[in-house]
């Protein structure tokens, strides 16, 4: 078998873990539960003022201030979808965007309206504007860190889905990413809801729910979230000076 070929099925693979797993947590079949929200109309419009971009109704602000720190994701197609699923949020590039390269693929992130009981208090819709906008900005850094990758940097990161360490270390590595494009603010609201809305010291993210705490830090606590914002100022506060 030539090497094209093995490379080839490798990244379809890859593919198929990244459907099936997003880039953030596994979805769990677990008893599905409707909110409020379904009486309104989710269907995905487009933002004029928004190129390649599909906006889920009803957080269209919400969405527009988190896209507004990352102008690098400018010319990125980027489609919002509110659909039932167990994580609150979730992203993954559009499956044959997997074979493209890096400056020519699209990318869905997923908002859940409808999930199980022990988690429909942190469900998308009952968060804190600021925590929305947090959240949403943590699933454009996937984005933008994941558009840099080439085709087989993006594989292991899907093989990583395979690993509780890598993807410990791959969602910490992102809220960084989103403290770095000025919204940490916001994702310290996040951090802080889920914290005390689920009675948690650590939070390890939706497939974690019925655990106890385990000290692992998957997604920075609220005290991880303000040192790296003080860092971000002292390395800006240096940048400045440094310019004078």
């Amino acid at each position: 078998m030539s090497k094209e070929i093995v490379r080839i099925i490798v990244l379809a693979f890859a593919g198929i873990i990244y459907l099936n797993e997003g880039i953030t947590q596994t979805v769990i079949p677990l008893e599905v539960l409707n909110t409020s929200s379904q009486k309104e109309d989710r269907t995905i419009v487009s933002f004029r003022n928004t190129r390649n971009k599909q906006l889920p109704r009803g957080y269209e602000q919400e969405a527009l201030d988190a896209l507004a720190h990352f102008p690098e994701l400018k010319n990125v197609p980027i489609r919002f979808k509110v659909k039932k699923s167990f994580a609150t949020l979730k992203t993954r590039p559009a499956f044959w965007s997997l074979f493209k390269s890096k400056g020519k693929r699209s990318y869905v992130i997923k908002i859940s309206n409808q999930t199980n009981q022990k988690l429909m208090p942190i469900s998308f819709e009952y968060l804190p504007e600021s925590a929305r906008i947090g959240i949403i900005g943590h699933e454009l850094s996937h984005v933008a860190d994941f558009s840099k990758k080439t085709a087989w940097q993006s594989m292991k990161v899907a093989f990583g889905h395979l690993s509780r360490h890598y993807m410990d270390s791959l969602e910490f590595h992102t809220d960084k990413i989103c403290i770095e494009h000025g919204l940490g603010n916001e994702l310290e609201t996040w951090s802080r809801f889920i914290r005390n809305t689920m009675h948690t010291k650590f939070w390890r993210g939706a497939d974690f729910v019925n655990h106890t705490d385990n000290k692992f830090e998957r997604y920075m606590n609220p005290s991880t979230i303000e040192k790296f914002m003080a860092d971000e100022i002292s390395v800006q506060d240096s940048t400045t000076i440094n310019a004078h």
